[in-house]
């Protein structure tokens, strides 16, 4: 996109890599030196800034999904680290377009608490949805002057461009609801939360100036201006030629607002990478990242939260596997049952199958019908005993399920997973509730089952004989 004449651009600076910190290095900016707009930073900042000792900070990725790759429980213990530490800032390397508003507005809340301990900057490479308000919770914005775009291949990320200044650092990216008017009314809860995300420790000037940018944000329809003063605020959206010089079109970002005219409002700096710019922009005599716990805090959180993930998926897979193994149990049962019934040797219809001889004064069985009496007692105890497998089957699948049941009733998802946590407890209740009303069928069911193997074992074991 070309800079228009409002875009006030400034020497980037040389960048520089930090052998020994590599990865630190692509994720910490250089910031060229810059008065801010709103007047002397914090009485805080300026002691830092007054001290020899290097100024400390931690590094905390806030990177993909808000709330799922990263949330407020293991952004509360980064912060809590530095805090306890005794260091004297945190840096969140805001890298972050979706996730849940209510973990967002959750992470911003610890950020604005922590400002009263701790200098709070964001560093940012994209930012929007749930992630404005973790944005606009920090005291100061750094802007990367230029990002690798990476994606997903078959090996693994691959960087397949460079996006520039040009490119939107923050754009709003509301969800889809179904009408207009449901994203216009999310869009305004954003508005709403974020004003209120806002730190205390920045001026009203700052504060001011980020409101006319956030409204700018959530509505289309307006575009953000700059006044002769320097001071912000919205303006209606210009269609066509005639865009007066001193108004920044966000509704072009649908809407957002890239790195040139975001630090043209002097809310941001646009930084390369490097330690050292960013020692003069801070106005310390030297930094210190703490980079390594911060970013293992985050990780392991995401981690626990995966895991529950995956626990909770595993439950309801199992749970849904053992009601459609007890469905096709039940289903198969009535003919299992018939088919015993059907080879019981008493009945009339085999009797020719079974040849007698009269010896010892009595009618005994020929040794081709004791064959036969065998196999088909044989059988008769196999269908039988299949049958009273499959009830104790269902009986046993019925008390895993509802243990399975159970656990994901007691279980607490995260809030990515409350919807298909609700959903299968919903849906599996009515159907075990009226699995358990075969139970006693099913219990009565295993017991002549059980009976029947007997029958057919003593007959098995004492032959039929008929005396004269």
């Amino acid at each position: 996109m070309p800079r228009r004449p409002v875009a006030h651009t400034r020497p980037t600076g040389s960048a520089f890599f930090l052998r020994c910190l590599t990865f630190l290095s692509l994720l910490i900016i250089g910031i060229p030196t810059s008065s801010s707009a709103f007047g002397e930073l914090p009485a805080k900042r300026l002691e830092v800034a007054e001290v020899e000792a290097p100024f400390r900070f931690l590094l905390i990725p806030v990177k993909g999904l808000v709330g799922v790759n990263v949330t407020s429980g293991g952004v509360d213990e980064a912060i809590n680290l530095a805090k306890s530490q005794g260091w004297e800032g945190v840096i969140f390397e805001l890298d972050a377009t979706m996730g849940l508003l209510d973990e967002g507005l959750a992470i911003a809340g610890r950020i604005r608490q922590a400002a009263a301990d701790l200098r709070t900057i964001a560093l940012v490479r994209r930012v929007g949805g749930a992630g404005i308000p973790i944005l606009f919770a920090c005291e100061e914005w750094l802007v990367f002057d230029k990002i690798d775009i990476e994606e997903q291949g078959e090996h693994g990320a691959t960087i397949t461009s460079a996006a520039g200044p040009d490119r939107a650092v923050i754009q709003t990216l509301p969800t889809w609801g179904g009408t207009a008017d449901s994203v216009a009314a999310d869009l305004s809860a954003l508005r709403t939360a974020t004003r209120r995300s806002m730190p205390a420790s920045t001026s009203t000037a700052t504060r001011n100036a980020r409101a006319a940018l956030l409204d700018a944000l959530v509505n289309p329809a307006l575009d953000l201006r700059v006044g002769t003063d320097g001071e912000l605020s919205t303006t209606p959206r210009l269609r066509g030629e005639g865009m007066p010089a001193n108004v920044i079109p966000t509704s072009e970002f649908g809407p957002g607002i890239n790195a040139i005219d975001l630090e043209a409002t002097k809310l941001s700096m646009t930084v390369p990478v490097g330690l050292d710019p960013l020692r003069e922009a801070l106005g310390v005599e030297s930094v210190e990242p703490q980079g390594d716990p911060g970013i293992l805090l985050i990780s392991a959180d995401a981690e626990e939260l995966g895991n529950r993930r995956g626990v909770l998926g595993n439950r309801i897979d199992g749970l849904f596997s053992g009601i459609d193994a007890i469905d096709s149990l039940a289903a198969s049962l009535p003919w299992s049952t018939e088919r015993a019934r059907l080879v019981d040797p008493t009945s009339t219809q085999f009797r020719d199958r079974f040849p007698m001889i009269y010896a010892d004064g009595q009618w005994t069985l020929s040794a081709n019908g004791l064959k036969a009496w065998t196999a088909a007692c044989d059988r008769g105890i196999r269908r039988w005993s299949g049958v009273g497998i499959t009830l104790r089957e269902m009986n046993a699948l019925v008390v895993h399920v509802e243990g399975l049941l159970q656990e994901i009733q007691a279980f607490v998802p995260i809030p990515e997973d409350l919807p298909r946590h609700g959903t299968a407890i919903r849906v599996a209740e009515p159907i075990l509730a009226e699995i358990r009303t075969n139970l006693p069928t099913w219990e009565t069911d295993r017991v002549n089952a059980a009976a029947e193997v007997t029958r057919l074992k003593r007959l098995k074991a004492e032959p039929p004989t008929a005396s004269p």
